[in-house]
Parts: structure tokens; C-alpha cells; sequence
């Protein structure tokens, strides 16, 4: 019923659920340049005076599918959430029954707020560089990164190199590291840290594409629309919302059936397959995701195991 909602409603239902997180977005400082996603700096103001939850990429929603095959909740399983953000991720995890699940970000703001909003949940929430994480070795069974490292692949890229070395490091033998992820070149980055410090690389379990949520398509459709005028000027327009709205309708029902559709034939190859294991004690694990047409970029998932 939920995705019947989702998906077949008019577009000025649509608009209505989504319009509060995007003016929030849409009423934020103008855009900055891509090199300063990679800087602590512009994320510690860009939380002190943001308020609520904003998901990029996808939510728990897009994800479901691929923590439910991979990883599913579990007693006693460990995750830890890379750069989380004001994302509410963590919360529909624990509402899906992962109840161990501990937060980093280097934004003391953000860190600060989300502590005090979930409170209730009994999640744990820390201030700490991802790059220089003071977890002991192997402690996590699962990691998840929605956006992290394509931040800091908008600097010298060396960050994300040394985050995924860290990642490597806090997980546990056959954990799993989860990627969300728009930058194609990451593979290398994911593994050039890693030889270093351990003589060792990601080995990839699945690359897999899925659909965006519906709060990036509707600002992917309306960027494209907008033609490089601010994204604030769109919400001024009643006639242009309402077709943004009937557009990302329109995307995210091509989404989710594409989704299915790769899903089905994922499952077929695994099945003919089923007679291989993998070798080694580290393996990776990987996902492609998939955005919509309007936005030319590729995004993509990754899945990294330990």
C-alpha cells in the first residue's frame, strides 16, 4: 500500500510529502564548490544551521532489498554508519530490528543534534574522523557508507583511500562494507590505502544498481529543469513544481521497475553460480545504483566485505 501511495499518487501529493525537507534544502546558502564536500569545515556550519533529516542518494526504502539479502538484522550484530550525517538511516535500520549500530561523523553539530532527536532509540552517536577511527580492530559486522567518500573524492581523493583502510580494519573477518556511491572511479581509491597498510585489496561480492529516493530525484528533475538558476527559484513556481513532481513520479516507477527486474536476473545468475564460493578470508562486496535518466551521472553502491 505504501508503494502503491508512492508511486501512483497525484503529483501534488507527492510534492506535499517531500516539500518540507526540500525547502529546508532548497533555503540553505548557495551551492558551494565541489572541493568543499571534502572539508570538515563546510560540513560543521552546514549542520549548525540545518535542522531535521535529510537522506541523499537513498533511504532505508531503495536499501531494504540489499540488507535484507546481504546482511539482515541480526542479535548482536555491530554496525557502524561512516559519516552519518543528518540522515535518517540509522533510525529505520533500528525500526528493522538492527539495534546495535553506532554513528561517526566529524561534525560535533550534526552529531549533537541527531543524539538528541533519536534519543529514545538508544543509538550511539560519535564526534570522529573516519580517516583515524579509534575503534579497536574488527569490531563491526557491517559498515555502511551513503555518501562519504564521494565528499572527500571532491579533494585529493586520499581521504577516502584512508577511510576504506579503516573500514577494513574495524570490520570483522566476512563483514561487510556497503557503498553508496556516484563516483565510477572509487575502486582504486577503495584499495590504495588498503595494499599499503595490510597487502591487501576489497574483493567485490556484488555490484548492484538501485533506485535514488524520491527527495534526490525530485531535486535531480529540477536542477535539470532550473538549467544552473538556483534551486531555490524553483519553489517559487507553482506550475514548474507540479511538473517536477509528475516527473519524478514518473522516474521513480521506472526505477523501481528496473530495480526488480535486475534483482530477478541477479538472483537467476546466483542461482546457475550457486556451486562456486568465494576464496580467501577477505572479500568485497558490491552494488550498482542506478539515477535517473535526467541526471547523466552514474551512481553507483558498493558492498564492500571484509
Amino acid at each position: 500500500m505504501e508503494d502503491e501511495r508512492q508511486t501512483g499518487a497525484a503529483p501534488e501529493m507527492l510534492l506535499d510529502e517531500l516539500f518540507s525537507p526540500l525547502a529546508a534544502y532548497s533555503a540553505r546558502k548557495p551551492r558551494p564548490s565541489s572541493s568543499a564536500y571534502a572539508e570538515a569545515s563546510y560540513w560543521d556550519s552546514r549542520f549548525e544551521e540545518q535542522s531535521g533529516v535529510f537522506d541523499w542518494y537513498a533511504t532505508y526504502e531503495e536499501l531494504e532489498g540489499l540488507l535484507s539479502e546481504f546482511c539482515p538484522a541480526s542479535q548482536g550484530a555491530r554496525t557502524l554508519m561512516v559519516g552519518c550525517g543528518n540522515s535518517a538511516l540509522s533510525s529505520e535500520m533500528h525500526g528493522a530490528g538492527y539495534r546495535n549500530i553506532v554513528n561517526i561523523d566529524i561534525s560535533s553539530a550534526v552529531v549533537k543534534k541527531m543524539e538528541e532527536q533519536f534519543a529514545p532509540l538508544g543509538l550511539e552517536w560519535r564526534v570522529m574522523d573516519a580517516t583515524a577511527m579509534t575503534f579497536e580492530d574488527c569490531c563491526f559486522d557491517l559498515a555502511i557508507d551513503k555518501g562519504t567518500v564521494d565528499a572527500m573524492m571532491c579533494g585529493t581523493g586520499e581521504e577516502a583511500s584512508r577511510l576504506a583502510a579503516e573500514v577494513y580494519r574495524a570490520l570483522r573477518p566476512g563483514g561487510l562494507f556497503i557503498l553508496v556511491s556516484h563516483n565510477g572511479a572509487r575502486q582504486e581509491l577503495l584499495n590504495r590505502e588498503l595494499r599499503a597498510r595490510f597487502g591487501q585489496s576489497w574483493e567485490r561480492v556484488e555490484l548492484r544498481r538501485c533506485r535514488l529516493s524520491a527527495q534526490a530525484t525530485f531535486i535531480n528533475v529540477m536542477r535539470s529543469r532550473l538549467q544552473g538558476k538556483p534551486i531555490v527559484s524553483g519553489f517559487k513556481d507553482p506550475q514548474l513544481l507540479k511538473e517536477v513532481a509528475t516527473e519524478t513520479r514518473r522516474l521513480l516507477k521506472q526505477m523501481m521497475f528496473l530495480e526488480a527486474f535486475r534483482a530477478f536476473k541477479a538472483r537467476k545468475k546466483r542461482l546457475a553460480n550457486s556451486g562456486e564460493s568465494a576464496s580467501g578470508t577477505e572479500a568485497a562486496a558490491g552494488a550498482e545504483a542506478s539515477a535517473p535518466p535526467i541526471d547523466k551521472e552514474e551512481k553507483e553502491e558498493e558492498e564492500e566485505e571484509e
